[in-house]
């Protein structure tokens, strides 16, 4: 009876503060409403409302969907658990439109309002310094936005799931945790946004909790900062690990039982470090085919650092190849000299040992004539790999053919 008076008690403290912060949240949008009510035609509706305000608010608009996506997601999950739902978080659009700002402008009187006063020659003019100014702060937005995701890979992964079971085994270390964190980190999808955000809700430990919160906010993921756990702090609250970790490091993680050991990519690039934005056009594409990929200054960022490059890095790459279904080399003219030899010590030696353990290696021809490599039919128009179909199907047909291996592999990494 008293466990039971205390779920009431904590449930309705939640929803008192879910209460208080959505209404914050709702005076945060004043603003953006009075502004869009000054450029608005001569005709407008809700329609018209809502097209302008996704124009000129993207971020908001970005926010209140994902916010609607969090709050819905915690209402499925107490359901899920027979559970009262306390959030109800209304759908974007309604919520938007269930504001007294907006009710007032969509109002009759206000409408009849502004065609008294209306003027085309007036609106014509603010609406175009309005979109001027609000294009060069979005463009800062999605500027930043894209510059934190740049290096992620915009798939699930399928070892995702382990990574997070990982987390919360019993005993797991600060140090272990923020590798975990990381490696999430590396990849836009639903899953990782979720379970950042749930860290950023439960977590105890400062520093995890706030590698969580920046990462999401920085992502333009809805995201509130919470507060530090009142009371006496204990020692994992204020435990802390600078992650300085090297090749070294991760070799010795690869060769044991650790989830670094559990991964696997379906395409290995090899390029050279000056086709570094290259590479990641080429990883973009193979993303958009649903293809995971391997590039060792965003896949082990954390762990290949130039300035720790050593022979254990050497080691790192190796065992990354046979986690890797698939070589591509990106053959340019950074990564072939004069006499069409291969320019790069460590390009060299990823090829020679792919084929030493009989990777398949394909290639990506920038240079142009004979490559010793299977080629890659692709189009490169405005810095964007269009690979076509036939390579596509060719890729998925070798990597198919290791699926259910691939799938053993992950159900047997699940038992551990």
């Amino acid at each position: 009876m008293a466990l039971k008076i205390t779920r009431v008690i904590m449930s309705g403290i939640v929803k008192r503060k879910y209460n208080k912060e959505t209404g914050l949240y709702m005076k945060s949008f004043t603003y953006p409403l009075n502004s869009i009510s000054k450029v608005l035609p001569y005709e407008y509706n809700r329609v018209t409302m809502l097209n302008i305000f996704k124009e000129f608010y993207p971020r908001q608009w970005k926010e209140l969907v994902s916010r609607y996506q969090y709050y819905t997601d915690k209402d499925k999950n107490l359901k899920k658990n027979g559970k009262r739902t306390r959030f109800h978080h209304k759908k974007p659009e309604d919520f938007l439109f269930g504001l007294a700002k907006t009710e007032q402008i969509m109002s009759h009187r206000f409408i009849e309002e502004h065609k008294k006063r209306f003027n085309e020659f007036v609106r014509e003019h603010e609406y175009n310094k309005f979109k001027e100014d609000r294009k060069i702060k979005n463009d800062i937005y999605h500027k930043n936005i894209a510059e934190n995701n740049k290096l992620a890979q915009n798939l699930e992964p399928l070892y995702i799931d382990l990574f997070i079971s990982q987390y919360h085994r019993k005993g797991v270390t600060i140090q272990e945790k923020l590798e975990i964190v990381n490696e999430v980190k590396k990849f836009n999808c639903n899953k990782s946004i979720r379970f950042l955000q749930k860290l950023n809700d439960s977590e105890r430990n400062n520093q995890v909790r706030r590698e969580a919160f920046n990462h999401l906010q920085k992502s333009g993921v809805y995201v509130k900062l919470r507060k530090n756990f009142k009371g006496k702090q204990k020692e994992y609250h204020i435990e802390r690990d600078q992650f300085i970790v090297t090749p070294s490091d991760l070799i010795k993680r690869l060769n044991s039982n650790s989830i670094q050991r559990k991964k696997s990519f379906d395409v290995f690039i090899s390029h050279s470090y000056h086709d570094n934005d290259k590479a990641l056009i080429l990883k973009n594409s193979l993303n958009n085919h649903k293809l995971s990929v391997y590039l060792d200054w965003t896949s082990d960022n954390d762990f290949l650092r130039r300035e720790v490059a050593s022979n254990y890095t050497k080691l790192v790459l190796m065992e990354r190849i046979k986690q890797s279904k698939v070589v591509i080399f990106l053959r340019s003219e950074k990564s072939i000299n004069t006499n069409l030899e291969i320019s790069s010590p460590w390009i060299e030696m990823e090829l020679s040992f792919a084929k030493k353990i009989n990777k398949r290696i394909l290639c990506i021809n920038l240079l142009g004539g004979d490559s010793p490599f299977e080629e890659v039919s692709f189009t490169l128009n405005n810095d964007n790999f269009r690979i076509h179909k036939e390579s596509i199907e060719d890729i998925y047909s070798h990597i198919n053919k290791s699926f259910q291996s691939k799938h053993t592999h992950y159900n047997e990494c699940k038992l551990l």
